[in-house]
């Protein structure tokens, strides 16, 4: 062998050591972010990130 098992048995331990990612709740305004976009005359991916935080509410976190 040369190896690669030893290592495939230390990635299996690395996975279960690993936590989910936290993923925050949030609300998204499609519809007005299109509507503003197109009275900008531009596409929503062009805005800017701070007019495209307007339309995002973060939520409160669920326990």
């Amino acid at each position: 062998m040369n190896g690669l098992t030893t290592k495939y048995e230390e990635y299996l331990k690395s996975i279960e050591s690993m936590k989910e990612p936290e993923v925050p709740k949030a609300k998204l305004d499609m519809r007005g972010a299109l509507a503003y976009a197109r009275s900008r005359g531009l596409r929503v991916c062009d805005l800017s990130e701070d007019e495209k935080a307007m339309f995002i509410t973060l939520l409160a976190k669920a326990q």
